[in-house]
């Protein structure tokens, strides 16, 4: 570290702490905010319950014909699981000519002509899922008939065995023989529950045919044994096909065309004592994501036959839908096990009449088959509600008065179903109600750790300094009370969360009370645009608690940043005015400075403008319509290939040359250093292999290419970078030292980025002798020594942003390089206008924090994404990821931690670069004031002015103390951030719109500022290597000179 070493560390160990005492408080929140349903560790047995019509003798029995707690209807099933089978898909209409259909349209007419021809054997129902729609907890809802809560969709990626009493584990345990075939899935959730299994890699969306292919290939051959007596074959064709393509491409037709010919194939091979059951997991959106709880999302298909089913008319009513939970007890009924312990569905109670029973017997079944099924729900209630929890007592009084209607009433046989009905549709109703109930003394404590550590974070930005070299002590303290308050949460098994989190946010309180001379005497002094900016920041904390906020956020953001960035033009331009006029009228001024700051606030309204493109639409968005930005390359028609991939290697290009081009106008690329030499050509190979890998996909044979080749390139990108990160961190100097008596050709385009003076002792020899007999070199780039090595970090990381967000999105990330390079152009001519020495001008005032703050979430938004689940880029995960490496078998691997951490990368890669590049919010003005000196006034024209960043070297306590303030203060803008957030989803929990809006936007906010955080330290840790280095080196020249 340069300089003090103990001082650099301090600050470095100082900004972690203060960090993680805000994440503490934003994770006790999250405990008591986000909770999880409490399992009920039982499981459901054959002698559970005997009702007079079950057996004969009274007595239940676990023959596997005569069934558990009835008479089994059906001796077998086959279950066809199409992914993503969105009901419309299924719908065939007679109108709609063939040339005017859309791809998804008309595809599946099977189902049609068997409800024409088989009307009495077959049923066609929308499926209703809950959400969240992701394929894992549909599963486990399709499974156990119990309720998902918001917060499982974050176990999408790692499958974890399901324990809880569920369908499968109870066929098995009353001899039901298992077959199961395609996804993978599967033997995540239920390991060793099959008695046969074709399993296939399911994670690889981009692989339309792998897994269908084998089921195809297996499931006649099952089909044809007799050893199963549930057979589950399950597709992913349809699935991959709308992430990759979307609905509406002809991929997805040819895919739908081939599920009809397997459905039909299945069907003709039915037998009589066999129910076929054709579902989908949950829909797509029209972009072809899920996740979320759309319409488009939630609503699948469900298709029913069997040869021996009997729906007489007059009897079975119309069905406008089924809960996908239903199909729990109407599978264990029909097949004849017991209904799982925990399962709420409602058991579909006309498909238990078969062709062998009269209409007086199937009346019979199916009162006996709801009363079982209300029996067993009213025993996993009160389970429930002995282990603790508690119901509303208003419901909770109308089921019991339910249950008593029915056992001292003499009811008509229909007047018992509807009873029974209801009864099911509100014991549903009720738990979905307490299972969003939330730990409110939780959600309270870790609301006041985090402003109470807010608190702290902003003494630190005001604090006098010299808190890093006078008053040491303090910062110690604080690190000891984090070290403290992390060790509280070691008792945690002793003491409640609520009550360690009360007594750390008392030690950071009692600690704020003790120091109080460091901020009690602070006065502020605010200008009017000060004012301005705190007006702007309140809109964008408050406007957390509006729902309308939220979902037009993205507008919102892009008017505060251009409001921004305007204030400190126009600040600049007045400055210049006043001093130039005296304060007196009006003078319109082509000084530079000013000119380059107005064009560069014009560039600015352009690249917010045009970032618009790339916007996604929210669901609650009805005017906005998608763009083709989102869709992959190898999702649009083939003829629109070409111009997709050459109108964004221009911005590749871009994105490539504009930093290279600043690094050679710098000098910061001569010389055959080895950091400078992975400088120059490692982001020039890292396009390359982009381009390559986009040609690989635009090619036509990519479809017939396999995994191997698809994955290399970007691995070799990822290679390339890493390896370029850890020299540049290694070796950080990109500077070059020239001899005054070499001749060596120099490209360096600016002057005045020449530093031959070093240290006030360099100069006064420079000054006494003559440059050969000094043997002072010329420096190349030390003007800019600092922010060059930051700039070749940030640009790698971008070709890895580029990499894994796709084509589409390069231009928007070439819009946001753009609108950043803007908004420090108008940061430091402001700076150099407003400031009366360079000691402030060193100085990251709160309109250079807060613009930088808003362009990181105007870039969420300017790379495709938004506060939702659905709004998720699913096809970064296998970006350079071959499916089924890495290991196997339940919960996280290595596959599929680098797909979650690409997916993490994608979403928050705005979040991730504007952290690493903060410390160019205190460089730039220094840089630029060097590079371009017709910036800066004439006022500023000493030696101190021409060292550019250097002089951040020759002042490294005011250094430290401007990183100090630059990163808190940023931290602290988000962590506000996110504070507010999670006070808008508290206060609003009890919104129509809290679990679709508020809470998704809480957890986007908090994964962002964790995500700011770590790029903010290693960024920091990063400034204070190439400081210290930088020391190091002009140290051993001035001992050599």
């Amino acid at each position: 570290m340069w300089g003090p070493g103990w001082s650099s560390c301090l600050l470095f160990i100082l900004v972690l702490c203060l960090s993680e005492l805000v994440t503490v408080g934003l994770l006790i929140f999250s405990h008591g905010f986000l909770l999880t349903r409490q399992v009920v560790p039982f499981s459901s047995t054959c002698h559970d319950f005997k009702l007079k019509n079950n057996i004969q003798d009274g007595s239940a029995s676990a023959d596997n014909d005569a069934g558990c707690w009835m008479p089994p209807a059906f001796n077998r099933s086959v279950i066809l699981i199409v992914d993503a089978l969105r009901y419309d898909f299924t719908i065939y209409n007679h109108s709609l000519k063939d040339e005017d259909a859309l791809p998804y349209q008309n595809k599946m007419p099977v189902f049609d002509s068997m409800l024409r021809s088989h009307a009495r054997q077959s049923l066609l129902v929308p499926f209703v899922a809950d959400a969240p729609t992701t394929t894992m907890q549909r599963l486990k809802g399709l499974t156990t008939g119990s309720l998902p809560t918001f917060i499982d969709a974050s176990h999408n990626f790692a499958s974890e065995e399901i324990t809880e009493d569920n369908i499968i584990d109870q066929l098995v345990r009353n001899g039901k023989q298992i077959t199961v075939l395609g996804d993978d899935t599967w033997a995540s959730l239920f390991p060793h529950r099959f008695t046969r299994s074709h399993l296939f890699p399911s994670f690889d969306v981009m692989d339309l045919h792998t897994v269908d292919r084998g089921v195809k290939k297996h499931l006649a051959e099952e089909l044809g044994k007799g050893e199963w007596k549930v057979l589950i074959a399950h597709f992913l064709g349809v699935d991959h096909c709308g992430h990759r393509y979307g609905p509406t491409h002809p991929e997805m037709e040819a895919k739908l065309k081939e599920m009809n010919q397997v459905i039909e194939n299945v069907v003709n091979m039915i037998e009589r004592d066999t129910l076929l059951l054709v579902l989908g997991d949950h829909g797509m959106t029209p972009t072809g994501d899920h996740g979320g709880d759309s319409s488009y999302e939630v609503t699948s298909a469900l298709f029913l036959y069997s040869p021996a089913l009997a729906l007489f008319p007059h009897t079975t009513p119309a069905l406008q839908s089924m809960a996908q939970v239903d199909l729990v007890p109407t599978l264990a009924l029909a097949l004849g096990v017991p209904v799982p312990y925990s399962s709420l569905g409602k058991v579909l109670e006309h498909i238990l009449v078969t062709t062998d029973v009269t209409e007086d017997e199937g009346d019979a079944r199916q009162i006996q088959a709801l009363a079982l099924n209300v029996k067993q729900v009213q025993r996993y209630l009160d389970a429930y509600k002995d282990r603790g929890n508690i119901y509303p007592e208003d419901l909770w009084q109308k089921l019991k008065s339910l249950n008593k209607t029915v056992s001292e009433t003499k009811l008509s046989p229909r007047e018992q179903k509807r009873i029974f009905t209801e009864y099911l549709v509100l014991a549903k109703v009720m738990c979905q109600e307490i299972w969003v109930k939330f730990n409110v003394a939780e959600i309270l404590s870790g609301l006041f750790l985090m402003f109470t550590a807010l608190l702290l974070l902003l003494v630190f930005i005001i604090c006098p300094s010299t808190l890093l070299t006078e008053k040491i002590s303090v910062v110690r303290g604080v690190i000891l009370l984090t070290l403290i308050v992390n060790l509280l949460f070691v008792f945690s098994s002793y003491f409640t969360l609520t009550f360690l989190s009360c007594v750390a946010s008392c030690l950071i309180v009692a600690w704020l009370i003790k120091h109080r001379q460091l901020y009690a005497k602070t006065k502020f002094v605010l200008s009017a645009p000060h004012y301005i900016r705190l007006l702007l920041m309140a809109v964008l904390f408050l406007g957390s608690f509006s729902n309308s906020y939220v979902v037009m956020e993205n507008h919102v953001v892009a008017f505060i940043l251009l409001s921004l960035v305007s204030v400190e033009a126009i600040t600049a331009y007045m400055s210049q005015h006043n001093k130039g006029a005296g304060g007196k009228g009006f003078k319109f001024s082509m000084n530079p400075g000013i000119v380059s700051c107005w064009l560069a606030m014009c560039m600015m309204l352009v690249c917010v403008r045009c970032s618009t493109w790339f916007w996604k639409c929210r669901e609650e968005q009805y005017w906005c319509i998608p763009g083709q930005v989102h869709i992959p390359l190898t999702g649009l028609p083939p003829d629109a290939h070409n111009v997709r991939y050459f109108t964004s290697l221009p911005s590749l290009g871009l994105l490539i040359w504009l930093p290279r081009r600043w690094l050679l106008t710098c000098g910061n690329l001569n010389g055959t250093r080895f950091g400078v030499l992975l400088t120059r050509y490692t982001p020039l190979a890292c396009g390359v292999l982009v381009a390559a890998y986009w040609a690989l996909q635009a090619a036509t044979a990519v479809y017939n290419i396999g995994i191997k080749e698809q994955v290399m390139l970007p691995r070799l990108l990822f290679l390339a970078s890493i390896i370029h990160l850890t020299a540049v961190f290694a070796l950080p100097l990109l500077i070059y030292e020239l001899h005054p008596s070499s001749k060596a050709t120099v490209h360096c385009n600016s002057p005045t980025a020449l530093i031959p003076q070093l240290y006030r002792r360099l100069k006064e020899k420079y000054n006494g002798q003559n440059m050969q007999s000094a043997n002072i070199p010329v420096v190349y780039g030390l003007a800019t020594g600092v922010s060059a090595p930051l700039v070749a970090v940030v640009i790698t990381v971008l070709m890895v942003v580029v990499v894994v967000a796709g084509d589409g999105l390069t231009g928007a990330l070439l819009l946001l390089f753009l609108s950043a390079a803007a908004s420090l152009l108008v940061q430091a001519v402001s700076a150099w206008r407003t400031s009366h020495n360079v000691e402030a001008i060193s100085e990251p005032g709160l309109q250079r924090v807060c613009s930088w703050f808003v362009l990181s979430l105007h870039g969420f938004y300017t790379t495709g994404h938004q506060p939702t689940f659905p709004s998720l880029h699913w096809g970064a995960a296998f970006v350079g990821v071959r499916v089924g490496e890495g290991g196997s078998g339940v919960g996280w691997n290595m596959n599929t931690a680098a797909s979650a951490f690409l997916v993490g990368l994608n979403t928050y890669s705005s979040h991730l670069v504007f952290g690493l590049a903060l410390p160019l919010v205190l460089l730039a003005p220094l840089a630029l004031g060097v590079i371009a000196p017709k910036l800066r006034p004439t006022r500023f024209e000493g030696d101190e002015t021409r060292h550019g960043e250097f002089t951040l070297v020759e002042k490294p306590d005011q250094t430290r103390s401007s990183l100090l303030s630059l990163s808190l203060s940023y931290i602290l803008l988000h962590a506000a951030k996110v504070f507010f957030s999670a006070m808008a989803a508290f206060i609003l929990r009890r919104h129509l719109m809290v679990w679709k809006i508020f809470a998704p936007h809480f957890i986007f906010e908090a994964v962002g500022f964790l995500v700011t955080c770590a790029s903010v330290i290693i960024g920091l840790g990063f400034t204070l290597r190439v400081l210290g280095v930088l020391t190091s080196w002009s140290e051993q020249l001035l001992r050599r000179s």
